[in-house]
């Protein structure tokens, strides 16, 4: 240990006492140097050149480490971190060798974190790891980065929580080839299978605040470009109060279409998207525009589902059809009072079409749906598990 490494008061304590060792002074040394004030991971990180990560479930130190070519130890020296463990939402200082510090992006204001693969399934470690300004890209028959992404068969995945007002918010993605939107961790848009140039829109029902949003992109051969985009269109719909187990029904959005007639007949007098189906009109009129007695309604939503079987729970006063794919699983088109009504349906993994008619003549008029998650087929289907849902 050089005598200049040594602070003038451990000095005064060793001339004085007269009865420190080496190894002694050097601890001490040691402690009094090392010693850090509230706020050191910050401050390190901020000397330190930074990819920032924001853990998700299932991340560990070693899958970090290995994801993006460091080591454990360089990850939690970063963060100043004393244990391997580390938590979802936690922001991570990824130390970067020779590339320049790239700070954190804001929650609400921050570009997109994005992530690119020389694959197409998006597996192992992304090849390029970098903030886009905007999902907003015409490569045409080129590449994000010539040095390190291919030009045909690659993948990308940007992610970005984005403040929204609360309404309807139209989704719009153009691409060439395939593409999958994620929102608040729920499939709204699969087609990460399709080849070519296509452009698909979902109307989003969304309520104030903080919303996630992920789009994932695959580019086959030829062509690749991606956009995405999103709108307010209107105001949130009326959401009437729901009746009892509120919390166990399914989110959308759905396209609802009323009539003013009890058999779906002719045009629908008003089209609107709702984020549930949990409705109690109490006898009233649905909606401007339409009687509180003889009318019916048709709701619908195209939603991704894992693979299972499901069983679905309709409660209605007075009559329900229920469709899946098209093909009639639940037939109760009568008058009566409130009742649930149960069908169950197998499902391979994909979108499917979700379709729920609704007839009222007169009296209390109510309509509720949710699903359950009953078990893979063959399973045996132990074990009932609740579906889980996004809350509205």
């Amino acid at each position: 240990m050089r005598e200049s490494t040594i602070s003038p008061e451990t000095r005064r304590i060793v001339h004085r006492r007269g009865m420190f060792t080496l190894a002694a002074i050097m601890a001490l040394a040691t402690t009094i140097i090392g010693t850090t004030p509230a706020g050191a991971a910050e401050q390190v990180a901020q000397t330190t050149r930074c990819l920032w990560h924001t853990v998700r479930r299932g991340d560990t130190l070693l899958e970090l480490a290995a994801r993006y070519r460091t080591t454990v130890h360089a990850i939690q020296r970063a963060n100043r971190l004393r244990t391997t463990r580390i938590y979802v939402g936690q922001r991570l200082c990824i130390p970067q060798r020779g590339r320049p510090p790239v700070p954190p992006p804001s929650p609400s204001t921050g570009p997109w974190y994005a992530e690119y693969w020389n694959n197409t399934a998006q597996s192992g470690p992304p090849s390029l790891v970098r903030n886009d300004a905007a999902v907003h890209f015409d490569w045409g028959f080129g590449t994000p980065d010539p040095a390190r992404i291919q030009a045909d068969n690659f993948s990308a995945r940007w992610v970005r929580n984005i403040r929204f007002e609360g309404g309807v918010w139209r989704f719009t993605v153009s691409a060439d080839d395939g593409f999958r939107l994620i929102v608040d961790n729920q499939v709204v848009l699969d087609f990460y299978t399709f080849v070519g140039q296509q452009q698909r829109s979902i109307d989003l029902a969304l309520g104030a605040g903080l919303h996630n949003i992920r789009l994932d992109y695959v580019e086959y051969t030829g062509r690749a470009n991606v956009r995405l985009s999103f709108t307010r269109i209107g105001n949130l719909p009326s959401d009437p109060t729901p009746p009892s187990g509120g919390a166990e029904f399914n989110n959308g959005p759905w396209r609802a279409d009323f009539f003013a007639n009890p058999d779906l007949a002719g045009a629908p007098v008003r089209t609107t998207s709702y984020c549930c189906l949990r409705f109690d009109w109490r006898g009233g009129s649905p909606i401007s525009g339409v009687p509180a007695g003889f009318w019916s309604a048709r709701f619908s939503q195209t939603r991704y589902f894992p693979a299972g079987v499901y069983q679905f729970v309709a409660r209605a006063d007075d009559g329900v059809r229920l469709y899946v794919d098209g093909n009639l699983i639940l037939n109760e088109w009568r008058e009566q009072s409130a009742r649930t009504f149960t069908a169950q349906a197998t499902l391979s993994e994909g979108n499917h079409t979700i379709t729920i008619e609704y007839v009222q003549y007169g009296g209390q008029s109510n309509l509720s749906l949710y699903w359950n998650f009953l078990g893979n087929p063959g399973s045996g289907m132990g074990g009932l598990m609740f579906f889980p849902a996004l809350a509205p």
